[in-house]
């Protein structure tokens, strides 16, 4: 098991939910600097641990465990290509992320009339985004 590609698993799966390393430490019964050190590679996890995590993120532990579907990476330079990939999702995954964040932080200020304003908008928007797609127009 590779503890590196272990722990991005566990770090998306967290962002995902939208937790904070305290939080799903908090949640799992185990210390934020222990997630930390999971989610950098750094440390291994105990099954127990695992279990823990899984529960509090509401995943199945193969999820977190799952290989990727070409298998394992037994040579360095495979291992290497697959973690700059990885890296390269986790970037765009939690810029998209930060986002979508901002989105609904904005929203949330707004008051019932700005906020059916904005919706109405955006409904047409992706509209407009459906009608080109199905138009083959990108």
């Amino acid at each position: 098991m590779d503890r590196e590609a272990v722990g991005l698993k566990i770090k998306l799966a967290r962002v995902k939910e939208n937790l904070t390393q305290e939080q799903l430490a908090e949640r799992a019964d185990i210390s934020s600097s222990y997630v930390s050190a999971i989610e950098r590679g750094k440390q291994s996890v105990s099954l127990e641990y695992m279990n823990r995590i899984a529960e509090a993120l509401q995943v199945p532990v193969t999820e977190l465990l799952a290989k990727e579907s070409g298998g394992y990476v037994t040579d360095a330079e495979s291992a290497s290509g697959m973690r700059d990939r990885e890296s390269e999702y986790e970037g765009k995954y939690i810029t998209r992320q930060k986002k979508m964040n901002q989105i609904n932080e904005m929203l949330s200020r707004c008051g019932d009339r700005e906020f059916q304003i904005a919706y109405d908008e955006i409904s047409l928007l992706m509209n407009k985004f459906q009608y080109l797609n199905d138009k083959g127009i990108k």
